[in-house]
C-alpha cells in the first residue's frame, strides 16, 4: 500500500521536463541550479525503486562541475552504477583523476563488467561513451608513468570512436608512436562507417595534417588544367572530389587547421610564416613560444609569457614560456627554475625536458644536458628530437661511435624504421669498428634535414669526409624540397659552409669556394663564411682577395681566432712574394740646387716634362 502511494505521489512530476532543465542549466554554466533539479529528478525517478543510471549521471556530473569530487564519486559508487553504467563509470574516473587519485580511477575500471568495455558495431552512442572512458584510462595510466598502456588505450578509443579528437591529440602529444605508425593508425580507422562522407573527409584530412607536424609543408602548386596523362573523372569520382574539396574548404577555416599549418611551417624552418599562421593569440601556446625563441624576439616573448601567467597560472605552458624567455636572454639558471615548475605541473611534457636540456647545453654542462634529453626520450619514445640532441652532445664530447648510434636512431624514428634499440642510458657502446663504417646506417635512412646536418658535421669531425659530404648534401636537398637553393632560409648557411669545408678537404677548392659564396648569399654578415671564403682563396693562390675576405670577417667578428691566424699567414705570403719580385727603378730628374745658377726657362721646360720641379724658395723655416 505504501509503495503504491509513493508511486502515485510522483506521477504529478514531469521527470523529462526536469531532466531538460538540468541540461539547459548545465549548458548555461549554472551548476547549482543544475544540481538542484538533477537531485529532484533522481529522487522522483527512484520513488518506485532505484534511480536510473542516466539520472545519477546527471547528478554526479553537476557535483563534479561544482568541484565536489568525492561527493560525485560517492553518488555513483554507493549505488554500484560504475559496474554496469558506462557514463557513470566515466564520471567516477574523472572525479578521482581531478582529486589526483589515478590508481583509484583504474580500480573503478577493474570493477566494471568486462562486457561493458567492448565496442558495439550497431551502437555508436555506446562506442562514443566507451571512447571517453578509455581516454580517462589513458590519462590515469600516464599519471602513473605507464605510457605504453596509455598509448594502447588511446588507440582503442580512436578505433571505437574515430571522431574523438581528444584521443588523437593526446596520442600525438605523447609521441608514443613513430610518424609512420601514427599515419597507419589514422588510415585504419573506420571513418566511412562511423561518419558521413563530408565529415569523414574532413576527419581524414585534419588527422593527417595533425600527424605530419614534423614534415615541412610543400610549396603550393599554381592551379592549372589537368595533365594529358590524368584520367577523366567519372560521376562518382567527381562527386567524391567535390565532397573532399568542400570538406577541405571548411577545415581550412578552423583554428586547428591554422595551428597544424604553423607546426608544419616551423618544421621547415619558416618561423616567421609559422608565427603569422597563429592568428589567435592563445592558440598553440607552446608553438608560439618556439617561434619567438627561434626568431629571438625576447620582448614579444616576455609580454606573451606574462599574459599566460596572469591568465593561466596553473597551466604548464605559462611557466614553460617564462623559462624559454630566460633561456633566450642567456640566464640559464632562471630558465631552469621556471622550467622545473612547468614539468612539476605536467610531468609528461617532453618539450619542457628538451628546453631543460638546452639550458644545460648553453652552459656547456653536457652530462646534465644528456640526462635531460634521456628523460625526454623516455617521455617521447616515438619522437626523433631527443636522440638527435643526445647525438649532438656525444659529438661535442668527442664520442663518434655513440654519436653515430643516436643519430641513426633519430633518423630511423623520423622515417618510421625503428631500430628497436633502447633510447636511454643503458645503450652499450659497440666495439671499435672502422671509422668509415659508423655512418653507413645514417646515410641509408636519413631524411630529416636537421638530423642529416648534425650527422654530416659529426662525420666531418670524425674524419669521414665522404660520408660528411653525402650527409650535408642530403640535408640541403631535404631542406629545400622543390625550391631552388637560393631560396633557402638563412639558418642553412651553416650547412652550406660545412659542405664547403668537406669539399675543400676532399680537394675541391673551387667548388668549396662556390659553396661558401652561396652561404654568403643567404647570410652576408656571417663572419665564418667570409673566413672560409678567405681560406679557399688563399689555397687558390689569390692572396689579395683572401686578405680582403679575412679583413671583412674580422670587421664582423673581431674575436675570430681562425680569421686572425689565416690573415697573418696570408700577409706573410704577400710579404714574401713582394720581396721576390724585382722592384722597378724609376729615373729621377736632375735638379740644380745652386743658388748662384738660376734655372733657365729652357731647362725648366725640360724638367717639367719629366717630373715635378721643386721650388726651394718656398721651403723656409719661418713661422711668420
Amino acid at each position: 500500500m505504501a509503495k503504491s502511494e509513493s508511486a502515485a505521489s510522483t506521477e504529478c512530476f514531469n521527470i523529462e521536463f526536469m531532466r531538460s532543465l538540468v541540461k539547459q542549466y548545465s549548458e548555461l554554466g549554472q551548476w547549482t541550479s543544475a544540481l538542484f533539479w538533477a537531485d529532484v529528478a533522481a529522487s522522483a525517478s527512484s520513488a518506485g525503486g532505484q534511480a536510473s543510471g542516466d539520472d545519477i549521471w546527471l547528478l554526479a556530473s553537476a557535483m563534479l562541475a561544482r568541484g565536489e569530487l568525492h561527493r560525485a564519486a560517492y553518488a555513483v559508487t554507493s549505488r554500484a552504477l560504475h559496474r554496469r553504467h558506462l557514463l557513470c563509470l566515466g564520471v567516477v574516473m574523472r572525479a578521482y583523476l581531478a582529486a589526483k587519485e589515478p590508481a583509484t580511477a583504474l580500480n573503478m575500471l577493474d570493477e566494471c563488467d568486462p562486457a561493458l568495455l567492448e565496442p558495439r558495431n550497431t551502437d555508436q552512442t555506446h562506442n562514443r561513451a566507451l571512447a571517453g572512458v578509455l581516454v580517462w584510462q589513458a590519462r590515469a595510466l600516464s599519471s602513473l608513468e605507464r605510457r605504453e598502456a596509455a598509448a594502447e588505450a588511446l588507440a582503442a578509443a580512436l578505433r571505437a570512436d574515430c571522431a574523438n579528437y581528444e584521443a588523437l591529440d593526446l596520442l600525438l602529444d605523447q609521441h608514443a608512436l613513430t610518424p609512420r605508425q601514427e599515419l597507419e593508425l589514422i588510415s585504419s580507422l573506420a571513418v566511412s562507417t562511423q561518419l558521413g562522407p563530408a565529415e569523414g573527409a574532413l576527419v581524414r584530412r585534419a588527422y593527417r595534417q595533425r600527424a605530419l607536424r614534423y614534415t615541412p609543408e610543400p610549396a603550393a602548386r599554381p592551379p592549372g588544367p589537368p595533365g594529358p596523362d590524368e584520367p577523366a573523372l567519372g560521376s562518382g569520382a567527381e562527386a567524391e572530389a567535390e565532397t573532399e574539396a568542400a570538406a577541405e574548404a571548411v577545415r581550412a577555416r578552423t583554428l586547428e587547421a591554422a595551428a597544424a599549418r604553423a607546426r608544419r611551417l616551423a618544421a621547415g624552418g619558416r618561423w616567421r610564416a609559422a608565427l603569422g599562421a597563429l592568428a589567435e593569440p592563445w592558440a598553440a601556446a607552446a608553438d608560439r613560444v618556439a617561434c619567438l625563441v627561434e626568431l629571438r624576439r625576447s620582448a614579444e616573448l616576455f609580454a606573451f609569457a606574462h599574459e599566460l601567467v596572469d591568465a593561466y597560472p596553473h597551466d604548464w605552458t605559462s611557466w614553460f614560456a617564462v623559462g624559454c624567455y630566460y633561456y633566450l636572454i642567456g640566464k640559464s639558471e632562471f630558465a631552469r627554475r621556471y622550467l622545473s615548475k612547468a614539468k612539476t605541473l605536467e610531468p609528461g611534457a617532453g618539450c619542457v625536458w628538451l628546453a631543460y636540456g638546452h639550458s644545460f647545453a648553453a652552459d656547456n654542462e653536457h652530462d646534465q644536458a644528456m640526462a635531460a634529453y634521456f628523460k625526454a626520450s623516455q617521455l617521447m619514445s616515438g619522437c626523433h628530437l631527443p636522440p638527435l640532441y643526445v647525438g649532438v652532445e656525444c659529438s661535442l664530447l668527442n664520442n663518434p661511435p655513440m654519436c653515430a648510434k643516436f643519430l641513426a636512431r633519430a633518423a630511423a624514428l623520423h622515417t618510421g624504421n625503428d631500430t628497436s634499440e633502447p633510447s636511454g642510458g643503458e645503450l652499450d657502446p659497440e666495439a671499435e669498428v672502422e671509422n668509415k663504417g659508423r655512418w653507413e646506417c645514417v646515410v641509408r635512412c636519413v631524411e630529416e634535414p636537421h638530423v642529416a646536418h648534425e650527422a654530416g658535421v659529426a662525420a666531418f669531425a670524425a674524419g669521414d669526409l665522404r660520408a660528411a659530404r653525402v650527409l650535408l648534401g642530403r640535408a640541403l636537398d631535404a631542406a629545400r624540397g622543390d625550391r631552388p637553393l637560393d631560396q633557402l632560409g638563412a639558418r642553412w648557411a651553416a650547412t652550406l659552409d660545412a659542405l664547403g669545408h668537406a669539399t675543400r678537404a676532399l680537394g675541391g677548392r673551387r667548388e668549396a669556394l662556390e659553396w661558401h659564396e652561396r652561404a654568403l648569399a643567404l647570410r652576408p654578415t656571417r663572419a665564418r663564411s667570409h673566413a672560409a671564403r678567405g681560406l679557399c682563396l688563399a689555397l687558390l693562390r689569390r692572396e689579395r682577395e683572401a686578405a680582403r675576405a679575412l679583413h671583412h670577417a674580422l670587421a664582423l667578428d673581431a674575436d675570430d681566432v681562425v680569421a686572425h691566424a689565416l690573415l697573418d699567414a696570408v700577409i706573410d705570403r704577400l710579404d714574401v712574394d713582394s720581396q721576390d719580385e724585382e722592384i722597378p727603378q724609376f729615373p729621377f730628374p736632375e735638379l740644380n740646387f745652386s743658388p748662384h745658377t738660376p734655372a733657365t726657362p729652357t731647362a725648366a721646360a725640360d724638367v717639367t716634362g719629366a717630373a715635378d720641379v721643386t721650388n726651394m724658395a718656398d721651403m723656409s723655416m719661418s713661422f711668420d
